[in-house]
C-alpha cells in the first residue's frame, strides 16, 4: 500500500510539473470591423454650406503634397524603400523611417491621394504625434457631421461618440485629416491625410448620401500581392509602435507567418459558413508547427482594407494591445488573407533559440 501511495504521489508531482511548465498560450478574440451603415437620402435635403469647408488648408507640413504629383513628393522625400499594391487602384510608397519617420503615401494616376504617418518626427501641421486629444478640441472645431460635395452627389459622414474620441475627421477644404487617437493615453497615435475622392471611396464612417457611391473593394486580380504587402506593413508598424515605447523589436518568423496566414484563410472560409468552424485552437496550431516555445499569443481582425486601420483597432483594444506591447515576445508572424488579418507572437524556448543562434 505504501509503495502504491508513493507511486501515486510521484505521478501527481510529474503531472503538476507538466501542467505548470507547459507553454502559456493566449488567443485574443477576433476584432471585427462592423460594416459602415449607408443610408440613401432621396428627399433632397439642403446641405449647410458652412459645414463643407472646415479649416484653412495647412501651408506647411507633409499634407501640402496631397493633390500634387508623386514626382514632387519624391523630389523632396527621396525614393521610397518599396512600392506596395493596394485597394482602390492605389499604389503605396513605403518609407521605412522607423519610429521617427514611418510614412505610407497613396498614389493614383501619378498623383498623391493620401499620406499616412506613424513616425514621430514628421511635420504634420497643424497636428503632432503624441498631441493630447483635449488640445485638438481646444483649437479645432470638431463636429460629428461632415458634409462632402462632389460631382456625383452630396455625402454626410456621421461620427459616433467613439469616433470622436479615437478617429476624428477634420476637413481642410478639399482635404481631410483623420486622427487616430490612442484611447488609453488620449494622445494622437498617427495621422492620415487624404483628398475628397479617397475619403468617398474608403468612407470610414456612417454615411447618409444623395447621389452615387463609388464601388467598394472586391478581391483583386493581384490579391496575393496586396495580402503580402499588408503583412509586411503590419509587421513594420508593430515594431514602430514597440520602438516608440522603448520595447525591443520583434524578429520576423516565416514559419510562424505561415501559421498566421493559414488562420486568416480559415477565418475567411468561416465567414462564408453559418453553422461550423474550421479552426483549431492556437495551442493546436503551434504544437503542430513549432517545436518548442515558452509563451505565445494571437491577434486577429476581419473586414479591414488597410493595415494601419487594423493596427489602431488592436492598439485600442486592451487585450490585443497588451499582446502587441508585451516585452517578453521575441518573434512575430503576420498573415493576411483578403480582409482577414492574423498576428502570432511568440517567445521561443531559450535553450532551443540559443542552439539555433550558435
Amino acid at each position: 500500500m505504501k509503495v502504491f501511495l508513493r507511486i501515486l504521489v510521484v505521478l501527481v508531482i510529474i503531472f503538476l510539473i507538466g501542467f505548470y511548465d507547459g507553454p502559456s498560450v493566449q488567443e485574443n478574440e477576433l476584432l471585427q470591423n462592423e460594416p459602415v451603415k449607408l443610408s440613401r437620402d432621396d428627399k433632397g435635403t439642403n446641405v449647410p454650406a458652412d459645414l463643407s469647408d472646415g479649416l484653412t488648408r495647412p501651408k506647411s507640413g507633409i499634407s501640402v503634397y496631397i493633390g500634387k504629383s508623386v514626382e514632387e513628393f519624391i523630389t523632396k522625400w527621396g525614393e521610397p524603400d518599396r512600392i506596395d499594391p493596394g485597394y482602390y487602384d492605389l499604389e503605396w510608397l513605403i518609407y521605412q523611417g522607423g519610429a521617427e519617420a514611418y510614412i505610407q503615401v497613396a498614389v493614383k494616376d501619378e498623383t498623391v491621394k493620401a499620406i499616412y504617418v506613424l513616425g514621430e518626427n514628421i511635420d504634420l501641421s497643424p497636428f503632432k504625434i503624441g498631441q493630447p486629444l483635449e488640445e485638438i478640441y481646444r483649437f479645432t472645431m470638431i463636429t460629428s457631421e461632415i458634409i462632402v460635395e462632389s460631382d456625383n452627389g452630396v455625402y454626410q459622414f456621421e461620427l459616433s461618440e467613439q469616433d470622436l474620441h479615437t478617429r476624428l475627421l477634420v476637413p481642410f477644404g478639399d482635404m481631410y485629416g483623420q486622427l487616430f487617437v490612442d484611447r488609453f493615453t488620449g494622445n494622437i497615435l498617427a495621422v492620415y491625410f487624404m483628398d475628397k475622392e479617397t475619403l468617398l471611396e474608403q468612407r470610414p464612417y456612417e454615411l447618409v448620401y444623395r447621389g452615387d457611391l463609388p464601388a467598394v473593394p472586391v478581391e483583386q486580380a493581384n490579391q496575393t500581392e496586396i495580402d503580402a504587402a499588408a503583412e509586411q506593413q503590419l509587421f513594420e508598424m508593430t515594431n514602430v509602435i514597440r520602438k516608440q515605447r522603448s520595447i525591443s523589436a520583434l524578429k520576423p518568423d516565416f514559419q510562424l507567418a505561415g501559421i498566421a496566414k493559414e488562420q486568416s484563410r480559415l477565418l475567411y472560409e468561416d465567414s462564408l459558413l453559418t453553422d461550423e468552424s474550421l479552426q483549431g485552437t492556437l495551442q493546436q496550431r503551434l504544437t503542430e508547427g513549432i517545436a518548442s516555445f515558452e509563451e505565445a499569443s494571437e491577434n486577429s481582425a476581419s473586414n479591414y482594407t488597410h493595415s494601419f486601420s487594423v493596427l489602431h483597432a488592436w492598439m485600442n483594444s486592451e487585450g490585443h494591445r497588451e499582446t502587441m506591447l508585451k516585452e517578453e515576445y521575441t518573434h512575430l508572424g503576420t498573415g493576411v488573407y483578403y480582409l482577414f488579418f492574423t498576428q502570432d507572437f511568440i517567445k521561443y524556448d531559450m535553450d532551443e533559440e540559443n542552439e539555433d543562434d550558435s
